[in-house]
C-alpha cells in the first residue's frame, strides 16, 4: 500500500475534510460494492452501511462513531447509491440503535473478509514487535508498525490502547535484553568507572567528559584532527574498542547515543540508572566508532591538502626553473655566436652550459611534487603521528599497511635518519629514489611522506582497516562472509534477477551492442552523427519541440489562476492531505503547540533560518520548542517515511501521470552554501564558495524521492546508486528502471553494479573523449566507426570476476553494505583487484551499449536531458526554499546534515505537491468551462514554480482549520455530524 495512504490505518473516525483526490482513490465504492450493499440493505440504511464499508477498507477498524462526515464524501455516496443525502437528525437516529450499528459493522467486516484477533495472531504480533524493538527508536513507532501488520493480515484492529499496550511490553522486553547485553559487554565494577568518568570534569576546565564528547568538530585544520583524536584516545582509555555490544543492533545503539545528545549531561543523570548505563554505553561505544571515522576522514583531507600544496610549490619552482632555463640557453647562444673565441673553445663552453641545462630539465612534474611533499616534513610527520594510538588491521603484503608498520616500529626506536641496512618494505620504483637518498634525513622523510599518501590509498581500497569503524571495517565485514556465500548464493542470486553465470548474461548484452553499433553506422549515414578528423563523435544540439508558445501561456494561465499562497497554508493542506506530520511525530499531534513547533522544526532544519529566527517569525512559538523539535527529527528515519508520503501523494495525482510513467528518474547534487568553519565543507569549483552538498534524486513525475548530504568534489556515483536501490526496496512502489546522471554522477564500475541491482545508469557525458566505443577483442565494427572505437573489454576479466560481483552486488541488496560505501571501496582505489576489473570491463561495455542508444535514438537523448532539466528545476525551486548559507554551528554532524537534506528535501517536496494538486484543479476547471487544455502542451509545464509562494515573513498556522484532521481527537470526547 503506497505510503501516503497509510495514515487512514487505524484511524478511529473519518476525516473532517476529504479532498477530491482522496475521496477518488480510497472512499469510492466499486461496481460490486454498490451492488452488494443494495442487495442487502433498505433505501434508508444504504448510505451509513456503505459508509462503514469504506471506511474499515481503508482503516482496519469499525467506525464506532461520526464526529464529522465530509459533504463531499456523503453526496457522492448518495449520488452512487441513488439516494437522497440524508439530513442530519435523520442519519443520527439510525444509528441510535446499536443494533444497526453493530449489523452495519458486522456485515462490513464479513463482506471484505476480516476478522477478530485470535490468540495465535496475538503471538505472532509480538514476536513482530519484539524483532522491529531490536531497530526503533521510539514505542509510537510500534504502535504504527502493530496497526500496519493487523491491517495487511485482514485483522480488525483493536483499540489505540491495547496497541500501546503491546508497543510498550516489547519496547520494555527489548530494553531488558539490552540491558543484560551491556552487563555482559561492561562488567558493573567497569561500569561504574565508565558512569563517573564520562561525568567527570576535564582537567583544567569546567566541561565534563561527555559534554566534550558531545562538541562536534569544527572548521578542517590541524587542531581539529589533534582534538578529534584526543577524543578516540579517551574512548579507547575506557575501553570502548573491546565493549562486545553485538547484540544490539546498530541502529538501537545509535537511537539510544542520539537521546544523550539530545539531553543536558544534568538530565540524562536524573533517568533511571539502568536506562542511564544502557544510554552511556550506547553513546560512548557509537561516538568512538563515529569519531573514528571522522578522524580518518580528516587525515585523508590533510593528506591532500599537503599533497596540494606541495603540487603549488612544484609548479611555482618549475616556473622559476624554466625562467632560469631560458636565461642558461640564453647564454649558451650568446656563446656559440661570440666570434672573438675559437670554435673549439666556443664548443666546449656551450657544452657545460648546456649540460646544466640538461640537469635542470630532467623529471616528471609528479617527481617534482614527491619531492616538495617530502621536504614538508613538519606537517607529513604530524599527519603520521596523529594516527598512532589507531590499531589498525591489513592484509599481509599490503603496501601501505607494510610501510604503516615499519614507520611505527621506527618511531618506536626513535629513529629520525635512514642508515644504510635499515630494513624497508618495497615503496615503489616512483619513491625509490628519494628514500634511498644519500642524505639519510632526507630519505626518512621522504619515507613518511610515501607512507602518508600510501596509506590514505590502503584505507581508501580496504585493504587497511580499524575494528571500531563505521565505515573503515574489513573487507568480509562489509560483504556477504565467503561461508554464508558458498550457502546462499543460488538465491542471493534469484533475488537479484540475474543469471548464475556470466555467460547467460553476457549474450543477450553483446547481441544488444551489435545493434546498437549498426544503429551508429546507419545514424552516421544519414548525417546524424559526424566524426571529426579529431577522431571524436559529434552530436548535434537538440532541437526545441515546436510550438513552445502556446505552453508558455497555458503556464502563466494556470499559475495566474492558482494566485499567490503563504508557505504555512500550504503546509497545513499538503499535512491534511498526506499525514506527513503524523509520520515525522510517530503518532498523531496531541496539540496545535506540538504541530506548529513541528513546523518551525522543519523550517529550522530546512531553510537558512535557525530556532531564534523560525521562532520570531511564528508568533506564540519558542526558541526552546523549536530546538526541542528539531532534535527529535535528526536521524530517527521519520524525515524519510514523511518524504515517501508527500512523494507518493504527488504521484499519485492524475496530472503527474502526463510527466512520465514513475520509472524513471534524475540525480544530481545542489551545493549549499556553508561556512568555512565547517569541518566538511568544500569549495564549489562553480560558485568559488565554501558549501556543503544535498544530493536529490527526482522522478519523472517531478517528486523527490530520496536525499542525502554528501561531499563536494568528490565522485557520485555511489550516492546516486544508493538512492534508487533504497526507493526500489519498498514492493509497493514503481520500480525506477533507469536513472540519468551527469558525468560527475558515473563510473565504469557503477554502470556495472547498478546494473546488477536491476536499472540502468545513463550518464550526459560532458567530455566528448568520454565518447568512445569500447569494445571486446575481436568484435566486428561496422565501416566508418573504426576512429571512435577502443578495443578494452576483457569478457574473460568478467567472467573470473562475476562471482564476487554478484556477491558485492547481493551485499549491497541484503543491506549489509551501502552502494555509496561500496563503490568507495572498490572503486578506482581498488585497482588491480579482480572484482575491480570485473566491473570496470563490465561498465565499459554497459557504457557502450547505453552510447550506441544516446548516439542513434533522439527521442532517447531528448528524454535524458528532459530528465536532467527537471532536475535543474528542481534545484532552483531548493535554492528559493534555502537561499542563505548553513551557518557555522550547524552541519557539523552526520544526522544533522541529514536532517537538514530531509526537512529541505520535504519542504520542497510540500511545493511540488501543492503545485500539482492546484494545476490538476485549474485544468480540470478550464476544461468543464470549455477551455481546451492539450494534454501535449501540460507535458511541458511542470509544478517546480514558486514565484508565487510567500517563504518569508510572519508566518501563521491556522491549525483550527485542519485541527480534526491533524491533531488527535481526545478520547471520549463527543461524536458530532457535519454535513
Amino acid at each position: 500500500m503506497p505510503a501516503f495512504a497509510l495514515r487512514f490505518v487505524g484511524q478511529e473516525a473519518l476525516p473532517p475534510r476529504l479532498s477530491e483526490f482522496d475521496r477518488e482513490q480510497f472512499f469510492t465504492l466499486t461496481s460490486a460494492e454498490v451492488a452488494a450493499v443494495r442487495e442487502q440493505f433498505r433505501s434508508d440504511h444504504r448510505l451509513p452501511a456503505a459508509l462503514m464499508l469504506m471506511f474499515m477498507r481503508v482503516a482496519g477498524r469499525p467506525l464506532d462513531g461520526f464526529n464529522v462526515l465530509p459533504r463531499n464524501l456523503l453526496r457522492h455516496t448518495a449520488q452512487v447509491l441513488a439516494v437522497s443525502p440524508p439530513s442530519i437528525a435523520s442519519l443520527r437516529s439510525i444509528y441510535k440503535r446499536r443494533q444497526t450499528l453493530s449489523k452495519h459493522q458486522l456485515w462490513a467486516k464479513t463482506y471484505l473478509g476480516l476478522r477478530e484477533l485470535e490468540v495465535d495472531d496475538e503471538a505472532a504480533l509480538t514476536a513482530a514487535l519484539l524483532a522491529q524493538a531490536a531497530d526503533v527508536s521510539h514505542a509510537d513507532d510500534l504502535v504504527q508498525s502493530a496497526s500496519h501488520w493487523l491491517f495487511t493480515r485482514r485483522i480488525l484492529i483493536p483499540g489505540a490502547r491495547r496497541l500501546q499496550d503491546w508497543a510498550r511490553v516489547a519496547f520494555a522486553a527489548v530494553e531488558s535484553q539490552i540491558l543484560g547485553a551491556v552487563n555482559a559487554a561492561v562488567p558493573p565494577a567497569a561500569a561504574q568507572k565508565v558512569v563517573a568518568a564520562a561525568y567527570s570534569a576535564r582537567p583544567g576546565t569546567d566541561t565534563t567528559h561527555l559534554e566534550w564528547l558531545k562538541t562536534p568538530s569544527k572548521r578542517h585544520g590541524p587542531g581539529t584532527l589533534t582534538e578529534t583524536i584526543d577524543k578516540v584516545r579517551y574512548l579507547k582509555e575506557l575501553g570502548a574498542q573491546d565493549w562486545n555490544l553485538s547484540a544490539v543492533s546498530l541502529a538501537k545503539q545509535q537511537a539510544y547515543a542520539r537521546q544523550v545528545q539530545a539531553r543536558r549531561p544534568v538530565k540524562t543523570r536524573e533517568i533511571k540508572p539502568t536506562r542511564q548505563l544502557i544510554e552511556l554505553v550506547c553513546f560512548l561505544r557509537v561516538t568512538l566508532l563515529e569519531l573514528t571515522d571522522v578522524a580518518l576522514l580528516q587525515t585523508s583531507r590533510r593528506s591532500q591538502q599537503l599533497f596540494r600544496e606541495a603540487a603549488d610549490k612544484a609548479q611555482s619552482n618549475r616556473i622559476r626553473g624554466t625562467t632560469g632555463l631560458i636565461q642558461q640557453a640564453a647564454k649558451a647562444r650568446s656563446v656559440l655566436h661570440d666570434e672573438s673565441k675559437t670554435w673549439q673553445a666556443r664548443v666546449l663552453e656551450a657544452r657545460d652550459l648546456l649540460a646544466e641545462l640538461g640537469e635542470a630539465a630532467s623529471g616528471s612534474f609528479v617527481s617534482l611534487v614527491r619531492k616538495a611533499l617530502a621536504e614538508d616534513s613538519q606537517r607529513v610527520h604530524a599527519c603520521l603521528a596523529a594516527l598512532t594510538d589507531l590499531d589498525f588491521g591489513g592484509r599481509s603484503g599490503d603496501p601501505g599497511f607494510e610501510q604503516w608498520k615499519s614507520w611505527t616500529d621506527l618511531q618506536r626506536q626513535g629513529v629520525t635518519e635512514l642508515k644504510e641496512g635499515v630494513p624497508l618494505p618495497d615503496v615503489g620504483a616512483a619513491w625509490h629514489g628519494l628514500v634511498r637518498d644519500l642524505d639519510p634525513r632526507s630519505g626518512f622523510r621522504a619515507f613518511e611522506a610515501c607512507t602518508m599518501m600510501s596509506l590514505r590509498k590502503s584505507l581508501r581500497r580496504g585493504s587497511v582497516w580499524l575494528a571500531h569503524s563505521l565505515s573503515f571495517r574489513e573487507r568480509d565485514q562489509m560483504l556477504i562472509p565467503p561461508a554464508d556465500w558458498a550457502l546462499q548464493r543460488d538465491e542471493q542470486v534469484a533475488l537479484l534477477g540475474m543469471p548464475k553465470s556470466a555467460a547467460d548474461f553476457l549474450e543477450p548484452l553483446l547481441a544488444n551492442l551489435m545493434a546498437g553499433m549498426s544503429a551508429v553506422a546507419e545514424a552516421q549515414r544519414r548525417g546524424k552523427v559526424e566524426i571529426g578528423a579529431d577522431g571524436m563523435l559529434h552530436l548535434p544540439a537538440i532541437t526545441a519541440l515546436p510550438d513552445q508558445a502556446e505552453p508558455v501561456r497555458t503556464r502563466e494561465t494556470i499559475y495566474n489562476l492558482i494566485g499567490s499562497v503563504q508557505f504555512p497554508d500550504m503546509l497545513l493542506e499538503v499535512d491534511a492531505a498526506t499525514g506527513f506530520s503524523e509520520a515525522l511525530l510517530g503518532h498523531r499531534a496531541q496539540s496545535t503547540d506540538e504541530l506548529v513547533a513541528l513546523y518551525g522544526a522543519l523550517l529550522a532544519h530546512g531553510t537558512d533560518a535557525d530556532a531564534k529566527g523560525v521562532a520570531s517569525m511564528i508568533p506564540g512559538l519558542e526558541p526552546t520548542q523549536v530546538t526541542v523539535a528539531m532534535r527529535a527529527l535528526e536521524g530517527s528515519g521519520r524525515l524519510r517515511r514523511a518524504n515517501e508520503r508527500v512523494a507518493e501523494f504527488q504521484c499519485r495525482i492524475p496530472i503527474a501521470s502526463l510527466w512520465g510513467d514513475g520509472d524513471k528518474a534524475s540525480a544530481d547534487m545542489m551545493s549549499l552554501d556553508a561556512s568555512r568553519h565547517l569541518w566538511n565543507a568544500r569549495v564549489d569549483p562553480r560558485r568559488r564558495t565554501y558549501a556543503a552538498g544535498l544530493y536529490t534524486h527526482v522522478r519523472d513525475r517531478w517528486g523527490i524521492v530520496y536525499d542525502q548530504p554528501i561531499v563536494l568534489n568528490e565522485r557520485q556515483a555511489g550516492v546516486a546508486i544508493e538512492g534508487i536501490e533504497q526507493h526500489n526496496s519498498a514492493a509497493d512502489r514503481v520500480r525506477i528502471s533507469l536513472l540519468a546522471v551527469d558525468t560527475h554522477g558515473y563510473t565504469n564500475p557503477a554502470m556495472a553494479i547498478a546494473k546488477l541491482l536491476g536499472f540502468d545508469l545513463c550518464p550526459r557525458l560532458r567530455d566528448l573523449a568520454e565518447r568512445k566505443l569500447y569494445l571486446p577483442r575481436g568484435f566486428i565494427v561496422p565501416d566508418g566507426l573504426e576512429a571512435v572505437t577502443v578495443r578494452r573489454v576483457s569478457l574473460a576479466a568478467i567472467e573470473r570476476g562475476w562471482d564476487e560481483l554478484l556477491r558485492l552486488a547481493a551485499s549491497i541488496r541484503s543491506g549489509r553494505v551501502s552502494a555509496t560505501l561500496a563503490l568507495q571501496r572498490f572503486g578506482s582505489a581498488a585497482q588491480g583487484d579482480p572484482l575491480h576489473r570485473a566491473a570496470e570491463h563490465l561498465g565499459r561495455l554497459l557504457r557502450t551499449v547505453f552510447l550506441c542508444d544516446y548516439i542513434a535514438i533522439d527521442d532517447f537523448r531528448r528524454e535524458i536531458h528532459t530528465l536532467l532539466n527537471r532536475g535543474e528545476s528542481v534545484h532552483q525551486l531548493q535554492r528559493a526554499v534555502y537561499s542563505g548559507k548553513v551557518a557555522p554551528e550547524r552541519g557539523r554532524r552526520r544526522d544533522e546534515m541529514k536532517a537538514i537534506s530531509g526537512s529541505h528535501a520535504l519542504l520542497t517536496n510540500i511545493v511540488l505537491a501543492w503545485n500539482t494538486a492546484r494545476m490538476h484543479e485549474v485544468v480540470e476547471r478550464l476544461k468543464r468551462d470549455g477551455i481546451p487544455v492539450e494534454d501535449e502542451w501540460l507535458r511541458r509545464i511542470g509544478p517546480a514554480h514558486f514565484s508565487h509562494v510567500n517563504f518569508r515573513g510572519t508566518m501563521r498556522f491556522g491549525v483550527e482549520k485542519f485541527a480534526a484532521a491533524l491533531i488527535q481527537r481526545v478520547p471520549g470526547q463527543a461524536a458530532r455530524l457535519v454535513s
